[in-house]
């Protein structure tokens, strides 16, 4: 009962997530976090703002509502920023199941903004995942201190 296009939308919004998450724990290492902040941002900008004239209709924002859009941008780009800095200090799999609090906030907000409870199956769902990426940065921990625990001194 779900429409086509919606789910077609957020298959192709998980794959551009996970493919900016990819190139940011590989360019982590050889790029600057600022540089890859403006790229990102030069590219959504231009991409975006190329498709404002099909789709923004009726009146112009108001001062509540662009005072929200810049407080969106700060904190968006805030969090870019410590995203791809986290790539300098941390491996991937330590920083995997911090992202998984998104589920969390998501399942909270949606509660206390909209109303929405998750049902069951959701629930079970997001609790699946969170364990699933725990458990995989628990291994690599484990495995990184065996291997450390083996090296001769």
């Amino acid at each position: 009962g779900l429409d086509p296009l919606g789910v077609s939308f957020a298959l192709c919004g998980a794959g551009v997530i996970a493919v900016y998450q990819l190139l940011s724990r590989v360019l982590a290492s050889t790029e600057s976090t600022v540089a890859m902040l403006f790229h990102t941002a030069l590219l959504g900008s231009v991409l975006f703002g190329l498709t404002v004239p099909w789709f923004w209709h009726g009146p112009p924002p108001s001062g509540l509502q662009m005072l929200l859009f810049v407080g969106m941008g700060v904190f968006g780009g805030l969090g870019h920023f410590l995203f791809t800095a986290a790539h300098r200090h941390a491996p991937a799999s330590m920083l995997a199941p911090m992202l998984y609090l998104q589920l969390m906030w998501a399942g909270v907000l949606g509660w206390l903004v909209f109303g929405h409870v998750s049902d069951a199956i959701s629930i079970l769902g997001m609790c699946v995942v969170s364990a699933s990426g725990a458990a995989v940065a628990l291994k690599s921990h484990l495995s990184r201190r065996a291997l450390a625990d083996a090296a001769p001194s």
